[in-house]
């Protein structure tokens, strides 16, 4: 299934990134209001899915050095490393979704909601294929809350020769009625994505020099990824407890 996605939307996959990477200020950051707060008890979580893939990007390297040649050069070897990467990810069959929803899970319920995942309901695409479709998620709960992974893996930003984690986090909580957001908010830990996103500080352990060095050194930056992942997960948390 991986392999599928680099073959077929890889073209897709790296404009949506680097969308994300260029600080656009469209991206949506609403807090959950006091008033929302107070009548929420009861979260239906969707179910979460792993990342499409898992990318390794030199955003600097020959891009940086020889323009519109180098640029082509560069993302044919970004390609590349992001297969190698995906591919060991899958040849091992590391998970990251449990990961996440187990974590949040465990914080909403620990803070008193009343939580159930929702696995056989799925958001749809609009008809106009520009947004989410919820018409079709029912559910008793108050609401019902949509986390899902918009880029996953390493990147090296332009001012550093360094592969650091990128984990872009969405978040959306909406009313299970009126289906109307209550809240939604983009985390991003590692690499700054800006783009009116929440910026989480990823360790300075989880830095590799170069791709070799990332391949050399798999298992610990594999643990570095779900270390970013438990960072959203508490964040996430703090944004939704009963009390701030």
């Amino acid at each position: 299934m991986k392999n599928e996605y680099i073959s077929r939307a890889g073209v897709a996959a790296c404009a949506i990134g680097m969308t994300l990477l260029a600080g656009c200020a469209s991206l949506p950051n609403s807090e959950l209001a006091a008033q929302n707060r107070e009548k929420l008890h009861s979260i239906a979580l969707l179910k979460m899915n792993e990342p499409a893939a898992e990318n390794v990007w030199n955003l600097g390297g020959a891009a940086g050095a020889f323009g519109l040649l180098g640029g082509l050069v560069q993302a044919g070897i970004n390609s590349s490393h992001s297969k190698t990467y995906t591919q060991k990810i899958a040849e091992q069959k590391i998970e990251f979704a449990p990961l996440a929803s187990d974590g949040i899970v465990s914080r909403l319920t620990t803070d008193g909601y009343q939580v159930v995942t929702l696995t056989d309901q799925k958001v749809k695409l609009s008809a106009d294929g520009k947004s989410d479709d919820y018409s079709e998620v029912h559910t008793d709960a108050d609401a019902i809350l949509n986390v899902w992974f918009a880029s996953f893996g390493y990147v090296s930003p332009p001012e550093s020769i360094d592969f650091v984690p990128w984990v872009v986090v969405r978040a959306r909580l909406l009313d299970a009625k009126t289906k109307q957001d209550m809240y939604y908010r983009t985390y991003a830990c590692g690499y700054d994505i800006k783009a009116n996103s929440v910026h989480i500080d990823s360790d300075v352990a989880y830095r590799y020099g170069s791709f070799g060095n990332l391949e050399d050194q798999f298992d610990q930056s594999v643990t570095g990824l779900k270390a970013c992942e438990q960072a959203v997960v508490a964040m996430i948390g703090q944004d939704l407890a009963k009390t701030q």
